[in-house]
C-alpha cells in the first residue's frame, strides 16, 4: 500500500459506479455505490497513515471530508429503511453539508503549503470570483426558493448547499491561480473540485429535465469525484508537498478571463432587471461594492509590487550585490558629476592583503564574509557624505572630502579592516594597502583619478612585500 498507484482509486470508483449508471435506484446499484465510497474512503485514510510531517494535516482534512459524505449517505440509508419517506431534508443533510468546509480547509492547507506566503493575490481573485457565483446563486437559487415557499427547515438547509459549492468554487479559483497550481496532484483536485461543482449545480437548478435521466445516475458522477480526491493523497508530490519556486508564477490565461467575467457579469445582472425588487437589488448593490473593493486591493498591491520590483531593480544598476555598496559603474558616474561641479574629492583606493589565500584555504563561503564584512567596516569609518563603493574583487574605494588628512585616513582604514574577523571558529585577518589621488588640473576623467589612486596602491603594496621579504631574509 505504500506504492498505491494514484490511478487505481477512480478506477474503483468508475467501476462501482457503472450500476449506478445502468440501473439507478436498484439495489445492486446501492450496494455497488456504498463498497465503492467505502473503498475510496479507506484509500484515502491509508494515504493519510502514509503521509508524514506537515502533508498529514491536509490529508486528513480532505479525508474526513470524504467519510463525513459517506457517513452521510450510509444515514440516509439507515433512516429511509427504518423510517421510510424521510421528505426533503434529513439529519443526513447536516453531515453533507458539513463536508464543504472540511473540504476547503483541507485544499486550502494543501495549497498553501505548494506556494507558502505567495497566496494573497490568488486569494483576492478568487474571493471575487466566488463573489460573482455566490451573487448569481443568491439570486437564481436560493431567493426563488425563499420567495416560492414558506420558511421551513427544508427550505434553510437546502440553502446552505449553494453556499457550500460557492465555497467550493473559491477553492477551486486559488488552485488555478497560485503559483503551481496546475502541477499533477493539484490538476486531479481540481479536476475533482469541478465534477463536483457542476454536478451540485445540475442537480439544484435542473431537476425537471433529470426527471426522465434519473438523479441517482449521478450519484456514479459524485463517485468518481471522490475518487479523484482519495487519488491526488497518494500522488507523490502531493505526499511531499514541495514548495513550488518562486519563478513559477506566471500570469494564467484563466486569470484574465475569470477576472474580465467577474467585471462584467454583476452589471449585466443589473442591466437585464432580473433582480428588480427590494431584496434583490440591494444584494445586488452589496454584491458590486465589495467585488470593487477585492479589485481595488487588489490593484493597489500590483502597483505596489510593480514599485518595489522597479525600487530593486534601480538598486541592482548602482549597488554590489554582494556588499551593498556603489558600484563600479554608479562610482564613476559620482566622480564625474564631482569633477564637472569642481568638488574637491580625495580618492581612497583600497585593495585587500591576504584575501586570496583566506579563499583557498577557507572557501569561498569565507570569502564572502570577508567582503562583506570589509564593506560593514568601511561605512562606520566613512563619514556622512562619503562615498563607499566596490570595484570589483577584493578592490574598494572612499571618496571623501579633500580636507581629510590622507595618512590618518588611511590609518584609520588600515586599523578597522585589519582587526580579526570571527568566522565559523576561526580568526581571520587580511591587510590592506591603500593609495589616494586629489582632484587636480591633471585629471580630466573619472578614469584618471581612479588610475592615479590605484597606482599609489600598488607602490604602497610592492612596499609591504619588500618590507615582508626582507623580515623573513636570513642574517649573513
Amino acid at each position: 500500500m505504500e506504492r498505491m498507484p494514484a490511478r487505481a482509486v477512480p478506477a474503483i470508483a468508475v467501476v462501482t459506479g457503472v450500476p449506478t449508471v445502468l440501473a439507478p435506484g436498484s439495489v445492486v446499484a446501492q450496494v455497488a455505490y456504498t463498497a465503492g465510497f467505502c473503498a475510496v474512503v479507506v484509500l484515502a485514510w491509508l494515504a493519510v497513515r502514509a503521509s508524514t510531517g506537515p502533508a498529514r494535516l491536509p490529508h486528513a482534512l480532505i479525508a474526513g471530508a470524504l467519510t463525513t459524505w459517506l457517513t452521510g449517505d450510509l444515514l440516509y440509508l439507515l433512516l429511509d429503511w427504518t423510517l421510510g419517506g424521510l421528505g426533503d431534508v434529513s439529519a443526513a443533510d447536516g453531515l453533507w453539508v458539513l463536508g464543504y468546509p472540511l473540504l476547503a480547509a483541507g485544499l486550502l492547507v494543501t495549497v498553501r503549503r505548494q506556494a507558502p506566503g505567495r497566496l494573497r493575490e490568488a486569494a483576492l481573485d478568487g474571493l471575487a470570483m466566488a463573489t460573482v457565483v455566490g451573487t448569481l446563486f443568491w439570486q437564481f437559487m436560493i431567493l426563488p426558493a425563499f420567495r416560492d415557499n414558506a420558511l421551513s427547515p427544508a427550505v434553510v438547509v437546502t440553502a446552505f448547499y449553494p453556499f457550500g459549492d460557492v465555497l467550493l468554487f473559491a477553492t477551486g479559483a486559488m488552485l488555478v491561480f497560485a503559483p503551481g497550481g496546475r502541477r499533477g496532484p493539484l490538476r486531479t483536485l481540481l479536476a475533482a473540485l469541478t465534477i463536483t461543482f457542476l454536478a451540485d449545480v445540475f442537480l439544484s437548478v435542473s431537476p425537471a429535465w433529470l426527471a426522465d435521466l434519473g438523479v441517482d445516475r449521478l450519484d456514479a458522477v459524485l463517485l468518481l469525484a471522490n475518487g479523484l480526491f482519495a487519488a491526488a493523497l497518494w500522488h507523490p508530490g502531493m505526499r511531499d508537498g514541495t514548495p513550488v519556486a518562486a519563478d513559477a508564477e506566471r500570469l494564467h490565461p484563466a486569470r484574465v478571463v475569470f477576472l474580465g467575467v467577474a467585471l462584467l457579469a454583476l452589471p449585466a445582472l443589473a442591466v437585464t432587471r432580473i433582480t428588480d425588487d427590494a431584496i434583490g437589488r440591494s444584494t445586488l448593490l452589496t454584491a458590486m461594492v465589495l467585488l470593487t473593493v477585492i479589485i481595488l486591493v487588489r490593484f493597489t498591491l500590483v502597483v505596489r509590487e510593480q514599485e518595489r520590483a522597479r525600487s530593486a531593480l534601480a538598486h541592482r544598476a548602482t549597488h554590489d550585490d554582494l556588499t551593498g555598496l556603489i558600484n563600479r559603474q554608479d562610482l564613476h558616474a559620482r566622480l564625474a558629476a564631482a569633477l564637472d561641479r569642481g568638488d574637491d574629492v580625495l580618492v581612497h583606493f583600497l585593495d585587500l592583503d591576504g584575501f586570496k589565500a583566506i579563499n583557498d584555504r577557507y572557501g569561498h563561503a569565507a570569502g564572502d564574509f570577508v567582503l562583506t564584512e570589509v564593506a560593514r567596516r568601511l561605512r562606520l569609518q566613512a563619514r556622512t557624505g562619503d562615498t563607499v563603493a566596490r570595484l570589483g574583487g577584493d578592490e574598494f574605494v572612499v571618496v571623501t572630502d579633500s580636507a581629510v588628512d590622507a595618512a590618518a585616513m588611511a590609518h584609520r582604514l588600515r586599523a578597522a579592516v585589519g582587526a580579526p574577523m570571527p568566522f565559523d571558529g576561526h580568526d581571520l585577518h587580511v591587510d590592506v594597502s591603500v593609495g589616494h589621488a586629489r582632484v587636480g588640473p591633471q585629471y580630466t576623467t573619472s578614469d584618471d583619478l581612479l588610475a592615479a589612486a590605484d597606482t599609489e596602491m600598488y607602490r604602497e603594496k610592492a612596499g609591504h612585500r619588500s618590507r615582508r621579504r626582507d623580515a623573513v631574509a636570513p642574517l649573513g
